[in-house]
């Protein structure tokens, strides 16, 4: 009888065991969202960081938010079947240059390159997205997509005398500004869609002037985020058109920031990882 019983444990027990994946941990865990991906996070716990993949259809809260999870633990992986949020994000400052504060920006993306230079995107208040490398705190190149320029930025980054030269206000749409050096390089439109483009050197003078018809062959602004958004992404930031190409910052299917770029037929010619 004595055996009998012995056989029946060993039996629950190891069927117990099948019915677990090895590795897999049914377990709490607590800790501090540091990055997000879509619906995975990663939770810096005081054990380490572990990535964690939430409930589908969870909202995923911010970085910086306090969480306790439960769900399967497996090595530095985390399934989680339920989220609680313990303590709300604290809001950490970006460092902007100097002429992009105040501008109201939003949904602001920071990354940093190994040449020394970083890139800032950021959702501008009047609609549409700004596009920012700057070296230190030193704004060298901005560019908008949909709507042009603010004008505070446009006085912090000209001399006066660029902003004054008659040809200037030929453009209706300022959309880019690029300090090189020994020259400042600006683009916009004109009221009747040409588009213009001008070199100043540093101190104001008009160096170059260039007025022609907008003839790129790739997809608009509109049918670019439709076909994105068709394709799967989600969060289309700032957009880039050039002769016949499109660039977008989005989030892919797999929830991975990356720069994503359309041929003028709408399909996908390269994807990249962006780090933030």
């Amino acid at each position: 009888m004595k055996r009998t019983s012995t056989a029946i444990i060993a039996a629950i027990a190891l069927t117990a065991m099948l019915g677990t994946p090895l590795g897999a941990q049914g377990t709490q865990l607590s800790g501090t969202i540091a990055e997000r991906f879509g619906q995975q996070i990663v939770v810096t716990t005081p054990e380490g960081r572990l990535l964690v993949t939430l409930p589908e259809g969870a909202e995923v809260p911010g970085e910086g938010a306090r969480v306790s999870l439960d769900g399967t633990r497996d090595g530095d992986t985390f399934a989680a079947t339920a989220l609680t949020v313990t303590g709300t994000a604290e809001a950490r400052p970006v460092a902007l240059p100097q002429p992009l504060s105040g501008l109201g920006l939003t949904d602001i993306r920071i990354r940093p390159d190994d040449d020394g230079e970083t890139y800032i995107y950021a959702r501008l208040p009047g609609g549409g997205w700004l596009r920012a490398e700057a070296r230190g705190d030193r704004l060298i190149e901005v560019q908008s997509d949909i709507v042009g320029l603010p004008e505070s930025l446009v006085a912090a980054m000209l001399p006066e005398a660029a902003r004054a030269e008659p040809r200037f206000a030929d453009i209706a749409r300022l959309t880019e500004i690029e300090l090189d050096e020994g020259e400042i390089s600006v683009e916009g439109y004109a009221a009747d869609g040409m588009r213009i483009e001008i070199e100043f050197g540093r101190n104001g003078d008009l160096r170059d002037y260039e007025r022609e018809r907008d003839d790129r062959r790739s997809l608009s602004d509109a049918a670019a985020r439709e076909r994105l958004e068709a394709l799967g992404y989600t969060q289309i930031g700032f957009l880039e058109r050039g002769g016949r190409d499109v660039e977008a910052l989005a989030l892919n299917p797999f929830g991975d920031q990356v720069e994503v770029r359309l041929d003028d037929q709408g399909r996908v010619e390269r994807e990249r990882l962006w780090t933030q």
